[in-house]
């Protein structure tokens, strides 16, 4: 079987779409019976496991200093900007209508939109937060994906989807029929398990001046992560219970501007609450590890991958009860209403005042059921499906 893949989501920084894009493929390399080739705006190029996209060591995931060049700053702006990045799908698309050598490959696009591709094809949908509530996105965000999205749902032969959420969310917005939906969530990778060593906990909080207890809160600082209200929260806590744990946010910059209340901005200048930026993946495990709590009180997620990364840690997880997260969860987390400051609150105060063995334990299990090998086995069970499937019809095209 041959695959083509659209690499657009590795091109900067990783974020959710990129890890999962990232490990799905560097699962599928290694599969003897597929052929890939990744497409990006300036070729179509054959993928083996050493393609530089594919490594762990991507810049992505290099140090600050190395993040923060100019050209990945550039690259960054490059495929925000609605003009550059339209552009950039028209190259993407030129290099799939004239440059492609197998007319009969499957297309599988990890990132909603699809490109104008004649044949059959995947299309992997991570949730409808921006029809439920457009107010959480970039409004061009908003209008890119309200423009395009149908006409993707209804060319793709298959449609795969994070989680049953997101699933249910298809069959209610868009009345597509559950028999065209694969399952295909994302993983948590084996380092995640493993618990650092006394040398690299002790680099760890040199490097990030960690205190003895914290709580962490991991993912991109934008309004549907809700951290607005889990701040007010925290800054709610006496300040004596502040110090005892102070609130550390993993992450990088997303959208919106940030504004904070008095109390929410005395904690961070007491230090109380206190912003790392982008961490390096290979920092995340231990930060997980070592901190008392993890706090992911997302208003809207289709899945939510920090809550199943914090749990493999063996880290108690505090997290929203509503969309996928509490699905994910599945009973082995911390939940409350994240539209509640008062339960958030006290969420908080019981991560860090009760014994949590049981949560820890249910958490591992839970966490060993998400693993990349046996999502890249569901994602190629997609690909055989829509294989088997009857071509796109010139409707599609």
């Amino acid at each position: 079987m041959h695959i083509i893949v659209n690499l657009q989501p590795l091109l900067t920084p990783l974020t959710g779409i990129g890890y999962y894009t990232r490990e799905l493929t560097r699962e599928l390399v290694q599969q003897d019976s597929l052929t890939l080739e990744g497409v990006t705006g300036r070729k179509l190029e054959t993928l083996t496991p050493e393609h530089p996209l594919l490594q762990i060591t991507h810049n992505a995931e290099q140090p600050h200093s190395e993040r923060d060049h100019p050209a990945w700053q550039l690259a960054r702006r490059y495929l925000r900007n609605p003009l550059t990045r339209k552009m950039y799908r028209w190259l993407c698309s030129q290099r799939l209508q004239y440059n492609i050598k197998h007319p009969d490959a499957l297309y599988w696009e990890p990132n909603y939109i699809l490109l104008p591709w004649r044949g059959r094809s995947v299309v992997t949908v991570h949730d409808l937060s921006h029809e439920r509530y457009p107010e959480y996105h970039p409004a061009e965000r908003v209008r890119f994906l309200n423009r395009h999205l149908l006409e993707s749902l209804q060319r793709a032969t298959r449609i795969n989807v994070v989680s049953q959420f997101t699933a249910n969310e298809l069959q209610a917005l868009h009345g597509i029929a559950p028999e065209r939906i694969d399952i295909v969530p994302p993983a948590v990778a084996e380092r995640f398990f493993l618990p650092p060593c006394e040398t690299t906990a002790m680099s760890l909080r040199q490097r990030y001046q960690l205190p003895q207890r914290y709580l962490l809160s991991v993912g991109t600082l934008e309004p549907r992560k809700n951290l607005a209200t889990v701040l007010e929260a925290f800054a709610s806590l006496p300040p004596a219970e502040q110090q005892a744990a102070p609130l550390l946010l993993a992450g990088m910059q997303g959208w919106g501007s940030q504004t904070y209340s008095e109390p929410v901005q005395k904690a961070l200048l007491r230090g109380t609450i206190r912003r790392l930026g982008y961490v390096p993946t290979a920092d995340l495990p231990g930060l997980y590890a070592l901190a008392q709590g993890f706090v992911y009180v997302s208003l809207y997620e289709g899945f939510g991958m920090p809550v199943v990364e914090a749990m493999a840690a063996g880290t108690p997880v505090l997290t929203a009860n509503t969309s996928a997260t509490t699905e994910v969860a599945a009973g082995a987390a911390l939940e409350v209403d994240p539209r509640n400051k008062d339960a958030i609150r006290h969420g908080l105060q019981r991560l860090v005042g009760e014994n949590h063995d049981a949560c820890i334990a249910a958490g591992k299990v839970r966490a060993q059921q998400f693993t990349w090998p046996r999502s890249a086995e569901q994602l190629l069970a997609s690909f055989k499906r829509a294989v088997s499937e009857s071509a796109p019809t010139s409707k599609h095209n």
